[in-house]
């Protein structure tokens, strides 16, 4: 793909224009061939969570630590917190992928009850039966599968309803783009490819304080990234394993360069709108989301007779759109709505799309 080309892939998708520059700076910098053990390892590590931490507004005694990907946090959450009755809440493919792993990882034996509870795509989760003795309930924040959403209001009533449970939280598109309340969540991860900006390659996991107190009561150390394995040598501003030095560095200079998120996340919502209601005026398209309150502010599902044609002639102009996925594969198309995409970008794009 040229740099020319128009990306509205819903991840990896553009990056910012800053990381051309940073990729140099970090071969130029020698830190690339630095033993992350170092005094200079240490102190990019210690540098990098200070900045995400700031960048993302996270609560000051939260933990937050640096993985592969949010998949490989899927493992972890199950490995070291999913013990006895837990409730996954699921709307598409990747919250059903992430209770199925949850059912077939070995690692908590019989002490597990796992539900699924699926609810539709114009549903909020008030709307769901949530057990009242839960430890702990998984959702997905931003569906990128079908563009669905939890807004903060909704994770801010479960807490309060559900005093005693995690609250586990994927939130990989969001992340970055959208400005989360994270005291109400007390596991939530992501990854750099969607609304950071960032090449793929790095995961971000944050961590409230009674998670950490959960994962010492079960003391499951017999992973190679169990979470209290990970958390100690955080603590010491080490890994356990060799870390993506170039992800850690390009993102702990991209942040430097960037507004707070809850400055980004605003513009991004207000965006959203425009995008909404100028995709309700092509007669062609139809929303996949019908209720507004659970659209996504980050990915755009639009129905369409046959979006696999959509896609290939949108490619031949340079153009790259989301295919469906899951059960919409057939029948949508998906359009990222991520921080990078600039506005005039966006004003392409619409120029193809009313032409249909």
């Amino acid at each position: 793909m040229s740099d020319a080309a128009l990306n509205f892939y819903p991840g990896p998708s553009k990056l910012y224009p800053q990381v051309k520059n940073i990729l140099t700076q970090a071969f130029d910098s020698g830190m690339l061939s630095c033993n992350h053990r170092s005094a200079e390892g240490m102190q990019l590590i210690t540098d990098a969570l200070s900045i995400t931490k700031k960048h993302l507004n996270v609560p000051a005694d939260y933990h937050l630590y640096f993985t592969s990907s949010a998949t490989e946090c899927w493992e972890i959450v199950a490995q070291s917190l999913l013990r006895g009755k837990v409730q996954f809440l699921y709307n598409g493919a990747f919250g059903k992928k992430w209770f199925k792993h949850a059912v077939l990882n070995p690692s908590s034996g019989s002490n597990l009850q796992l539900r699924g509870s699926r609810f539709e795509l114009n549903q909020t989760i008030s709307e769901i039966e949530i057990d009242g003795d839960n430890s702990a309930i998984c959702m997905v924040s931003n569906e990128t599968s079908n563009g669905t959403q939890i807004s903060n209001n909704e994770i801010h009533v479960l807490r309060n309803n559900n005093p005693n449970s995690l609250i586990c939280i994927d939130a990989t598109s969001g992340l970055g783009g959208r400005d989360f309340e994270l005291k109400n969540g007390d596991i939530w991860f992501g990854s750099t490819q969607k609304c950071l900006g960032l090449p793929a390659g790095l995961g971000i996991m944050i961590a409230s304080p009674r998670a950490i107190e959960k994962a010492i009561e079960i003391n499951d150390k017999n992973y190679y990234n169990s979470l209290l394995t990970i958390h100690e040598n955080f603590e010491k501003s080490q890994t356990h394993y060799t870390p993506n030095m170039l992800g850690i560095f390009t993102l702990k200079c991209l942040l430097q360069t960037l507004d707070n998120v809850s400055s980004i996340a605003k513009k991004n919502k207000d965006r959203s709108q425009v995008l909404y209601a100028a995709l309700s005026e092509i007669p062609s398209l139809k929303l996949l989301v019908a209720n507004p309150e659970t659209r996504s502010e980050i990915v755009i599902s639009c129905l369409y007779p046959n979006p696999k044609a959509l896609i290939t002639a949108f490619q031949s102009k340079g153009i790259t759109l989301g295919k469906g996925y899951g059960e919409w594969l057939e029948t949508t198309f998906r359009i990222a709505n991520f921080p990078a995409i600039l506005d005039e970008e966006y004003t392409l794009l619409f120029s193809s799309l009313k032409n249909l």
